[in-house]
């Protein structure tokens, strides 16, 4: 059985173009605006939030998100308000999400909250039927 490797890779030209190509095989990305997607996606990779997943060198999942502050993140779960970065906040916010494999998603999040440990996680789910965009978070307590 082949071994899904889950890392991050490095923000150069070649590990953009890479993960490009595969979220925008993926609703809701797939369409997406061209330019709102590159920067969304080169600002994970220069940040180092992000993580990939891998089978035999092919990308086969990747998630992607942004450090914000709890307050911005709170706003935004509710429509309040703007997503904007605020790098070494008590939240994140999952931006990107896209897997050739359900079976994939459990392994890449477990990953990626364990460089998250200390805070609140939000997100947003689009779905491809006539749901709409549902937005989620598990909020860390203060202590």
């Amino acid at each position: 059985m082949r071994q899904l490797l889950i890392s991050r890779v490095p923000s150069n030209p070649v590990s953009f173009g890479l993960v490009c190509n595969f979220v925008a095989h993926y609703p809701p990305f797939d369409g997406y605006e061209f330019g709102l997607m590159a920067k969304t996606l080169r600002y994970q990779l220069e940040q180092q939030t992000h993580m990939v997943g891998s089978i035999d060198d092919a990308i086969v999942a990747y998630v992607g998100w942004i450090e914000t502050s709890r307050e911005i993140a709170e706003a935004w779960a509710i429509n309040g308000g703007p997503l904007n970065p605020f790098p070494g906040g008590g939240a994140t916010a999952v931006t990107v999400l896209a897997t050739r494999s359900s079976s994939h998603i459990l392994p890449l999040i477990k990953e990626a909250k364990l460089l998250n440990l200390d805070k609140s996680v939000f997100w947003k789910r689009d779905f491809i039927d006539s749901r709409g965009a549902v937005k989620r978070a598990v909020r860390k307590r203060d202590i």
